[in-house]
């Protein structure tokens, strides 16, 4: 990067890249710098998309490396805004980075649990519902993919994006966002609100296998256990279509 960019703090890491908050030409910008290990964690994560799928006698085909960059690109955002889908300005892309505008109110899931209001997890279910009126899906749905801007939120980390209108990729996005929330003290509150969004948009009720996918990634997603097994057992046969 060029030396004009000062770093300004470590914003968080998650597994595929390295990502921080930096200063370009006097603007706050986030860059995304890919770890060595990148493509090993895409790989797992491909992975268990075909094993779940095949488990629940659904199977599908997952995006290929070469999508996964490409859904990053300026192309997908503009296909994404089409659908009244807000996605981060994208300053540069390349084999090693990405450098995206920086949106204040960081992600979702710490918004939530930081007691900002429900209603956001309503934003998060209509951007789902959109995408799956279109004939795509998230994939990777969950809470953290979301950043807060004001009373709205936008959708980033936008690999995994696919063209499908499956039972199971549309499963996929609200099992992988429920399971990213279980371990909140508020979930049921937060669940109703995705939920809401979702049908007001795809004007269609959570299929059971989207509550198994749930129950399945919340093990790897959770930080607390016991509230996360609690969550489980609430009912959610209201939000389930017969």
């Amino acid at each position: 990067m060029p030396c004009a960019i000062e770093r300004l703090f470590v914003y968080f890491v998650n597994w595929q890249r390295k990502v921080s908050v930096e200063e370009l030409n006097g603007q706050k910008v986030v860059i995304k710098r890919n770890k060595p290990t990148k493509e090993f964690h895409e790989f797992l994560l491909i992975y268990m998309y075909s094993l779940i799928s095949m488990l629940l006698v659904h199977p599908s085909t997952p995006p290929t490396f070469s999508e996964i960059m490409r859904n990053e690109g300026h192309c997908m955002r503009k296909n994404l805004e089409k659908m009244g889908i807000s996605t981060p300005k994208l300053f540069s892309i390349s084999d090693i980075d990405l450098v995206e505008e920086y949106i204040e109110g960081g992600d979702l899931y710490i918004a939530l649990v930081s007691g900002q209001p429900a209603r956001l997890a309503f934003g998060a279910g209509c951007l789902t519902g959109r995408i799956h009126n279109a004939g795509y899906a998230f994939v990777d749905n969950k809470a953290q993919n979301y950043l807060v801007r004001g009373d709205s939120v936008v959708r980033t980390d936008l690999g995994f994006i696919q063209k499908s209108s499956s039972h199971y990729a549309r499963s996929m996005d609200i099992g992988s966002f429920l399971a990213s929330i279980m371990d909140l003290g508020r979930y049921g509150e937060v669940e109703k609100a995705f939920y809401d969004g979702y049908v007001s948009e795809s004007r269609r009720k959570f299929s059971y296998i989207s509550i198994i996918i749930r129950n399945v990634l919340s093990l790897g997603f959770s930080s607390d256990s016991k509230m996360t097994l609690r969550n489980m057992l609430l009912d959610a046969t209201m939000l389930i279509e017969a």
